[in-house]
């Protein structure tokens, strides 16, 4: 994703993707992902260890609950 936005946002718009190559190499990174990856929390290092572990239990809750509705972990419009 890092290498997708870094084209996003280069200061020569010549040089930046169209949206078509953009959704296309989306798309590719999304299939190369799990379902488990997509539904895993974002936690910064900076954090302390107690913010973390009680964010991650949080999550873990969210996904149980996603996962018995089956909601998808990206919805598709």
């Amino acid at each position: 994703m890092e290498e997708l936005v870094d084209a996003m946002t280069n200061e020569d718009p010549a040089k930046r993707p169209s949206i078509e190559e953009v959704i296309r190499q989306f798309a590719v990174t999304l299939e190369s992902l799990r379902n488990t990856k997509l539904r895993s929390a974002l936690t910064s290092k900076k954090v302390p260890r107690i913010f973390s572990a009680i964010r991650q239990a949080r999550q873990y809750l969210l996904t149980i609950q996603y996962i018995l509705l089956r909601q998808a972990a990206i919805p598709n419009p």
